[in-house]
Parts: structure tokens; C-alpha cells; sequence
């Protein structure tokens, strides 16, 4: 089926590529290699720990997702993001991410329906997240990561299922294009694996002076009627918090939605 091919090339990519590229081949030696394993996690203990890369995210500034798509940024070791996204009829999703390796970040987000306004508020079971930077791209090649985001949107408790499925395992390339901070975003993820059917996305983001961000994808690439095209900016009035504010479902037979978000990062 379709995701035993998609989950096979992370996992050949994962055990055999990412390795070599990321860490220095030249050196064979046991204490050498587990040296360089250890300083990939970010486990070597420094006075000041070095970046990723020089794409690195140094503050809530960085692009760590679009409206809805992932990008390949991750958190920082040692960080936390939190953020709140107000959508239609007063729904809430919570979302809290911690940076627990150099490029593991792990989190979970609870929705919560109708929480604003004056209906019964309802609430679903919180989901896991998790992401992982493979490869921090050079000159040619993108940068790689792989995670997992198990929210949905918009639940049915008919059906007990959710109208927009979640994005489940997924697989995304960043690449900055033609000038400073100016960069695209493309992948693909597999929602329910009992379907076998795989989606692609892509998206750019542009960020203008550490100030403001802006940024469209067009995402859930599999039928036609199904596809979103979303477009967003985000306001970074602090170093530590930044406001989007979005459009989801742009051009789409379904009603389109207005979406607020507000993003908070620090240490712990």
C-alpha cells in the first residue's frame, strides 16, 4: 500500500542517510562516533550550546509552521511554545511543545469547542505531537524533518470523528529560495493509515525584519474539492511573542474561516 512505501523511505532515510551526512564520516573510531552522536542530540555538555544551523530558531520569530503546515524548524533545546488558535464558533485549540533534545521537540494540544460565546462548552481528548530534524540542509539539499500531529479539526460526535482529519505522520522539506528569509516549504503525510492514502502540501514564508511574516500554502493535495489554500501574516511585537492572524479554506466550495493564533515561546 501506499504508506509502506512513504514510511519505508523515512526509515531508509532516518537509519542510513541522515547519518552519514550529518555527522563526520572521516572519523570511524567507537568513541568518536558515539562523540558525534551525542553532540547530533545536543547531549554534549558545553558552556554554550551551539546552534543547529544558522537556521536555527532563536526566537518565536521562526517559522516552525504556516496556517496549518509544518516547516522543518523545530524548537530549540531547552524551549517551550505555547499557543492558542481561536477559530469558528468560539473553538479553542491549546497546543504546548518543549524542546527535550537538540532536534526533538514533543507536545500535545487540546481542542475545545464553543469554549467563547454561550453555548455548552464541549472538549476532545488531547492529541500527541512530535517532531524531529533529520538534516539541517546545505547549499543544495533542503533541510529534513519528520514528525507526527495527531489534531484534527472540527469534530463531529455523530460520527465521532473529526470533518478535517489530522495530519498523522508526515515528512517536510525547507529550502530558503533566492534571498534571505525567504523560504519553501513541501511535504507529505499519511492521516489514517488504515486508508493508505498520502497528501502533499507546500507553502512559502517570507519574514521581513524579525518583524512581521508572511505566509501561504496550499495543503491536503489529494482530491480536488478537498484541497485548501490558506494565507496568513504573523506580527512579532515582542521577541518572545508573535500573533497570526489567517485565512483558511480560500477559494473552497466548504465556507471559509478567519483563524487567530497567538504564539508564546521561552525557556525552562
Amino acid at each position: 500500500m501506499k504508506y509502506r512505501y512513504f514510511c519505508a523511505a523515512i526509515a531508509v532515510f532516518f537509519l542510513f542517510i541522515a547519518p552519514s551526512v550529518s555527522l563526520n564520516a572521516a572519523d570511524k573510531t567507537p568513541a568518536a562516533s558515539g562523540s558525534k552522536w551525542r553532540e547530533y542530540f545536543g547531549l554534549e555538555k558545553t558552556e554554550k550550546r551551539e546552534k543547529i544551523s544558522d537556521s536555527e530558531s532563536e526566537t518565536v520569530g521562526s517559522i516552525l509552521d504556516l496556517v496549518d503546515v509544518p516547516t522543518s524548524d523545530v524548537l530549540e533545546y531547552g524551549q517551550f511554545r505555547l499557543n492558542f488558535l481561536l477559530y469558528s464558533k468560539g473553538g479553542v485549540q491549546n497546543h504546548i511543545a518543549f524542546g527535550v533534545f537538540r532536534r526533538l521537540n514533543i507536545g500535545t494540544t487540546w481542542d475545545i469547542d464553543q469554549l467563547l460565546g454561550s453555548e455548552e462548552v464541549k472538549t476532545v481528548p488531547p492529541s500527541l505531537m512530535v517532531k524531529f530534524r533529520v538534516y539541517d540542509g546545505g547549499n543544495i539539499l533542503p533541510s529534513l524533518a519528520i514528525g507526527y500531529d495527531g489534531q484534527g479539526r472540527f469534530f463531529n460526535r455523530t460520527l465521532n470523528d473529526y470533518f478535517e482529519h489530522e495530519r498523522g505522520l508526515y515528512a517536510v522539506l525547507s529550502k530558503e529560495l533566492y534571498f534571505s528569509d525567504f523560504l519553501m516549504h513541501a511535504g507529505a503525510n499519511i492521516s489514517r493509515f488504515r486508508d493508505g492514502n498520502a497528501f502533499g502540501f507546500f507553502g512559502f514564508s517570507y519574514k521581513i525584519e524579525n518583524k512581521v511574516a508572511i505566509f501561504t500554502e496550499y495543503d491536503n493535495i489529494h482530491k480536488g474539492p478537498e484541497n485548501r489554500w490558506n494565507a496568513g501574516v504573523r506580527f512579532l511585537p515582542t521577541p518572545s511573542l508573535a500573533v497570526d492572524f489567517a485565512f483558511r479554506r480560500i477559494a473552497s466550495k466548504y465556507d471559509k474561516e478567519r483563524v487567530l493564533r497567538i504564539n508564546w515561546v521561552a525557556a525552562f
